[in-house]
């Protein structure tokens, strides 16, 4: 199978493939072109072919072994300008490892005029070349004639010996007005001919599209040459009882082939067995699958481990629990549930619940400006309660300083924006948090640089579509293309993909569960809820609880608001405040509530989150430091296909011979 497109087509790959990474379905890719390594302007293949008109005289030699003899001939439309001397038509000199011997006979001009040309050959190609230093213009006929051997191919799939032929290949950047050949097969192997056993294919490669193929018919003579030739092959009257079959089509477009597939009897030729998959280069597959592993595998990779270190490692059941942590602050639950934003709103209700905060409000307590914060007592206060105090009124901080939560709220102080920024570290400094594993982080970096260089190296460094994919059709076009996107989207979207920086210890995870438990409580009904906590009036916590109601402790409902006000830090941490809020108006008396409406107030306006919130976002920005032509050669050699075409299962491109067109 013949590979197709120049450096221009790779650039509009590597177009497709940015318009991919922002959700834009591309066009159908074929298979990518071969590198051609001489350098001609790219002019010289603005052309168009207004006709391809060949003969193929297919003879049984005397040993067995399929023989060929071509004739082409070909309708080059040239522009009025000054560009091109000539075509060059390149053939191949093998296919899939199998020699074809190839030879020119000849090379004229429409009947038999002289013209001037000749020939080169690498390892792969012989290239006819056509015309001297002078400009053509308009319509010329090239007419090339050239022998092969062992152009039939025997396939195990199908059962038969082919003659499976591209006869035009899919490396060609002008169109073909009409394309029709004439399959000429001698006499002797004739016979061997299976019925219904002949296809034509067209289109891109890898297509299956048909073209119209006719015969087999009874043949007319040979021309002269061409049976001198078939008797020095086979010994015998070629063209007696020969068979001609014709295949045609119409409009073929740049880069498309033509196909024909005519199925023998096994053992009609002494046939080569077709090729197996190549044993392709390693950097044939091994690049494609680096580009898919550094995007897609790259993307799943993180998401996995994203979702391991989100993970809590205690996977004791969750139980419903109506007491707050005695050993944990606010600030440290809020580090052990990723939520270090809510840490600063949730401890300051925990200081005002506990009495050692006041909140005082005035006018509609709509907003922040309505309220202020005041230190009441600063004793017996732990090392979290005194980090909140110094956040709020400096190291100096004493009963009796007050501030407008408005105003810090509008311009949080640079010790608030530490408080948070420092609730990561110090929960991994009393081991509920352990930082994540600097693996992680290596082979990000790996993926996201390898990807890069695999899709540069992929676009431009690597001519063609490898053969391992362009031996699975137009599915080896698609498999490139997103091993292209997958290896840019390594490098473009993975940077994204936030990771935590620390992952919960065993520690972390038995907090964890506990706070989920009081998560459930917060979120039953109320007559769950009672019979969780026994009774607010009857519970352990009320009477020995470590919070005593300091304002009214014989109030009516004191108990109630005692109990659940406890636990409005934590509905805080879960962004469930409104809701608990609500549940403590409901059920308390309200002599009760009186002395915390300014508390719930600023609560329920969102008050105090918005100032959390605000020094979170401040807390959460970074901190700033200081040419190519068709007359070349191709890098991958022509290629039959693994499998047979002549039962209808073929595809255009599958076939040996073919080559390439263009201008010179």
């Amino acid at each position: 199978m013949r590979l197709r497109g120049r450096h221009v087509e790779r650039a509009m790959a590597l177009v497709a493939a940015l318009i991919l990474l922002v959700g834009v379905a591309p066009a159908a890719v074929a298979a990518e072109p071969p590198h051609r390594s001489r350098a001609v302007p790219a002019a010289v293949d603005d052309f168009t072919y207004e006709s391809l008109d060949a003969d193929y005289w297919l003879v049984r030699s005397a040993a067995g072994t399929s023989e060929l003899y071509t004739t082409e001939t070909i309708v080059a439309l040239f522009p009025e300008g000054d560009q091109n001397k000539g075509i060059v038509r390149r053939i191949p000199k093998a296919d899939s490892g199998i020699t074809h011997d190839t030879t020119v006979v000849n090379v004229t001009g429409a009947g038999g005029a002289p013209i001037p040309w000749w020939t080169e050959a690498d390892d792969q190609w012989v290239y006819v070349l056509t015309g001297d230093d002078s400009y053509v213009h308009g319509a010329h006929t090239y007419v090339i004639s050239y022998t092969m051997d062992d152009v039939v191919v025997r396939y195990q799939d199908t059962g038969a010996d082919e003659f499976y032929w591209d006869m035009v290949g899919a490396d060609h950047a002008q169109p073909f007005g009409t394309v029709k050949g004439r399959v000429h097969v001698a006499g002797d192997a004739a016979h061997g001919q299976m019925g219904g056993r002949a296809y034509c294919y067209r289109g891109a490669p890898g297509s299956t599209d048909r073209c119209e193929m006719a015969g087999p018919e009874p043949d007319t003579a040979w021309p002269d040459e061409v049976a001198l030739w078939a008797s020095s092959k086979s010994g015998r009257d070629a063209a007696a009882s020969a068979i001609v079959f014709t295949a045609a089509d119409t409009d073929v477009e740049a880069n498309e082939g033509v196909t024909v597939a005519i199925g023998f009897a096994q053992r009609t030729f002494a046939a080569p067995t077709a090729p197996p998959p190549p044993p392709y280069p390693w950097w044939e597959w091994i690049l494609p699958v680096l580009g898919l592993l550094a995007g897609l595998c790259g993307l799943v990779f993180l998401v996995v481990i994203r979702a391991f270190l989100r993970r809590n490692p205690d996977d004791s059941p969750v139980i419903v629990e109506y007491a707050p942590p005695v050993d944990e602050s606010p600030t440290l639950s809020a580090g052990v549930l990723g939520v270090p934003a809510r840490a600063f709103a949730a401890h300051v209700v925990d200081l005002a619940v506990r009495d050692k905060l006041q909140i005082t409000a005035s006018g509609d307590r709509g907003d922040a400006d309505d309220f202020r914060v005041i230190l009441r007592d600063d004793s017996g206060l732990g090392h979290d309660d005194r980090r909140i105090v110094t956040t709020l009124y400096g190291k100096d901080a004493a009963p009796g300083d007050s501030i407008d939560l408005g105003v810090f709220a509008a311009n949080p102080p640079v010790r608030a924006v530490t408080y948070v920024r420092r609730i990561d570290a110090a929960t991994v400094d009393r081991g509920y948090r352990s930082r994540r594993p600097g693996w992680i982080g290596g082979v990000r970096a790996a993926l996201q640089f390898g990807g890069f260089v695999v899709a540069i190296v992929m676009l431009f460094f690597i001519g063609a579509v490898p053969s391992v994919l362009t031996a699975l059709g137009a599915l080896g076009g698609w498999i490139y293309l997103l091993s292209i996107v997958s290896a840019f989207a390594a490098f473009l979207v993975l940077p994204f993909i936030r990771l935590p920086e620390t992952t919960l210890t065993v520690a972390g995870g038995t907090h964890r569960t506990y706070l989920e438990g009081i998560r459930e409580y917060l979120g039953l009904a109320e007559e769950d809820r009672l019979r969780a906590a026994q009774s607010p009036r009857t519970a352990d916590l009320v009477s020995g609880g470590r919070r005593p109601y300091g304002d009214r402790p014989n109030a009516p409902g004191a108990d109630v608001v005692n109990l659940y006000e406890r636990l409005l830090p934590y509905a805080v941490l879960f962004g469930m405040e409104q809701q608990w809020v609500e549940v403590i108006r409901a059920v308390a008396h309200p002599v009760a509530i009186g002395p915390r409406l300014a508390l719930f107030d600023s609560v329920t306006s969102n008050s105090l989150s918005r100032a959390s919130s605000s020094i979170g976002h401040l807390a959460a920005t970074p901190v700033s430091g200081g040419g190519s032509s068709s007359s070349s050669g191709s890098s991958f050699s022509s290629s039959w296909s693994s499998s047979g075409g002549s039962s209808g299962g073929g595809f255009s491109g599958g076939g040996g011979g073919g080559g390439g067109f263009g201008g010179r």
